[in-house]
């Protein structure tokens, strides 16, 4: 029994936080229940949802061995890899885009007998660069477009910018790298069932149309599930409860520490300024992950152009400053236990490098 609590613990760690804060908070202040945003939990769930269908008919693993058979060299091919997982990423989040491509480029690497060390690393850059530009991406930004309700042309503007800069600094890291001729052959992968495929993105548009205020979030919750309930009630199974739950733990927490005398002189300090929250935001970042950094400090500054780069840039850096980083790293050093020491110095090396870089372009040129 201690040794499932424990091993609950280490897999939840960010989930017992949440909870744990919203508990001890509410022993001083009254939690309420209009701090749960339920819009924003229904179309984190209804976007679930949608991502498990297309994982599961594999249609990103198609489109991607499609792209990759048109390959003729080592550059091109991870040009391929590192962008389909950006651009993917846009869509069905950094971490469904390292769990979808990461294992494509391992094949790969045995298949040619390289090291792909290099490869996994820029591809955990693109996810967290890519997902940064659009509000889907990643949990972080669905909650900070809902929270300060942007529109898509006041949440583009202030992320272009920092998506071309991240493009530019992908591009010339995949360009420093070795080139040479090849031939890939990978494994034969039938093709995806049309129809299903197709209700899937169409569903995929609906939702995204709901994030970006398009389509009222409810209905298009209701027609995913629909949808679900019909055709693949197995993806029920497939959806990510405890993210869910860690978001209203942190909406009852804010909610709750909103009140406060330490929450009343953060806003008024240190938050209460663009260069400030932006700051709070990517350290914050390095050490909690760029989520909850994102939930914490949005109640206690109305800087949200600043904090929403701060904890988009902030996924620079650390392991754990973006969680989806740790995926890569667990699904590369399960294959290769032996180069973990090498691969964490690599991608510490690449990230920091990126996090000084985009920082700093990103506050001079944005903020």
């Amino acid at each position: 029994m201690l040794l499932k609590l424990k091993q609950f613990l280490k897999q939840e760690t960010v989930l017992c936080v949440a909870l744990a804060l919203a508990a001890v908070s509410s022993l001083f202040q009254r939690p309420k229940l209009e701090y749960i945003d339920f819009a924003v939990l229904s179309i984190l769930l209804s976007l679930m949802l949608v991502v498990a269908g297309l994982k599961s008919v594999s249609f990103l693993d198609w489109t991607a061995r499609e792209l990759l058979k048109r390959c003729a060299s080592w550059r091109s091919v991870v040009l391929a890899l590192v962008g389909v997982t950006y651009v993917s990423s846009m869509f069905v989040t950094n971490d469904v885009a390292l769990i979808t491509f990461v294992p494509l480029a391992l094949i790969i690497g045995r298949a040619l007998k390289r090291d792909v060390a290099r490869v996994i690393i820029l591809q955990t850059l693109a996810a967290n660069l890519g997902s940064m530009v659009t509000p889907p991406g990643n949990p972080q930004n669905l909650f900070l477009y809902a929270h300060y309700h942007y529109t898509a042309a006041s949440f583009f503007a202030v992320m272009a910018v920092p998506g071309l800069l991240s493009i530019i600094y992908l591009g010339l890291l995949i360009w420093r790298g070795r080139n040479e001729a090849l031939t890939l052959e990978l494994p034969q992968q039938a093709k995806p069932a049309f129809w299903q495929t197709v209700l899937l993105l169409a569903l995929l548009a609906l939702n995204i149309a709901a994030v970006l205020h398009w389509v009222d979030k409810t209905l298009a919750l209701g027609i995913t599930v629909a949808y679900v309930l019909l055709k693949q009630r197995r993806l029920l199974l497939e959806v990510d409860y405890s993210l869910l739950v860690t978001f209203v733990g942190f909406f009852i927490f804010i909610g709750n520490i909103s009140h406060t005398s330490l929450a009343l002189y953060l806003k008024q300090s240190l938050l209460g300024t663009a260069a400030g929250t932006y700051a709070a935001g990517v350290l914050a970042s390095q050490f909690i992950s760029n989520v909850p950094a994102a939930m914490l400090l949005a109640g206690l500054t109305t800087e949200a152009d600043a904090l929403l780069l701060g904890v988009n840039i902030g996924g620079l850096g650390t392991l754990i400053a973006s969680m989806a980083s740790v995926i890569s790293y667990k699904l590369f050093v399960a294959e290769h236990p032996y180069q973990a020491g090498t691969y964490l110095r690599t991608f510490l090396y690449y990230n920091f490098a990126g996090l000084v870089l985009l920082g700093a372009l990103t506050y001079v040129f944005v903020l």
